[in-house]
């Protein structure tokens, strides 16, 4: 469906049947069509009906011209879904930088939410180089290339970024032989360069949300796997200190995405979080 929210149109979709969760997908410059299938299996599994929407400027989403992408405007776009959609009080599960959207959203909106879930998420630009120093000792020399475009500004155009995502896609697993499903998990995904591009750019290199976490009222999972390389567990502990009614999660045998590699126990561990909210 398309979702008229704030000035612009969203792309958005839902799946299962229950209390609503607001999923929020990460890139930036990609959309939800990956993040969508990789959570499908938790709308039965919990009994929860999962709304995915791809952000502004962003996928299947408006084009809108990338100075409107600002974080702080994806954030009240977060609000604006909620409203449009009728919806009360919501779950919120950010997976990457949806994360940090998420935690945003929670702090500024904590009459909003039933309950926050973020996975490999950060508190702040902090993050950017440990994910650098990571990615240098990990990768392999084309990754180690395809790493340095996605962040210095020197992709030419859409396409480019799209090969460069797939290159360093086995970065993010514990798992390396995950990294093909992935990829074609993401076959048609929407890939926009320009709005990553102004992100990085004007919005990573300022964002610090630390002093808004205290304001995080509701109950909160912070899960991060034990071998994430972009938003590494000392991450996910920072902001398990920072937000009051929080948990945390490592899962010893997942990188970036353990709602993928252990999705047993993740989905376990979510639904315990959804169990104990309001």
């Amino acid at each position: 469906m398309q979702l008229p929210v704030n000035g612009t149109t969203l792309s958005c979709e839902t799946l299962g049947e229950g209390a609503t969760c607001l999923c929020l997908h990460g890139g930036p410059g990609t959309d939800s069509s990956g993040l969508r299938r990789s959570l499908a299996p938790l709308a039965e599994a919990l009994g929860v009906r999962l709304v995915f929407y791809d952000h502004r400027g962003h996928g299947r989403s408006e084009w809108v011209p990338v100075e409107q992408c600002t974080q702080d405007q994806l954030v009240a776009d977060v609000e604006g879904v909620r409203e449009a959609l009728g919806l009360g009080r919501v779950h919120v599960l950010g997976i990457s930088w949806g994360g940090f959207l998420a935690l945003m959203y929670a702090a500024r909106h904590p009459a909003s939410l039933r309950s926050l879930a973020v996975v490999g998420a950060a508190a702040s630009r902090d993050f950017m180089q440990r994910a650098e120093d990571n990615a240098r000792r990990q990768a392999t020399p084309p990754q180690w290339t395809a790493y340095q475009a996605l962040w210095d500004g020197s992709l030419a155009d859409d396409e480019s970024f799209h090969r460069a995502f797939d290159t360093i896609r086995p970065l993010y697993f514990f798992d390396k032989r995950l990294a093909a499903d992935s990829v074609a998990a993401r076959g048609d995904t929407r890939y926009r360069l320009a709005v990553r591009r102004f992100l990085i750019e004007h919005e990573y290199a300022r964002y610090d949300c630390r002093g808004e976490l205290p304001r995080v009222t509701c109950p909160t999972l912070v899960a991060v796997g034990r071998h994430d390389w972009i938003c590494p567990v000392d991450q996910a502990e920072e902001i398990h200190r920072l937000v009051p009614a929080s948990t945390l999660a490592v899962f010893e045998q997942s990188g970036h995405s353990p709602h993928v590699e252990e999705r047993e126990a993740f989905t376990e561990v979510l639904g315990e979080l959804l169990a104990r909210s309001p």
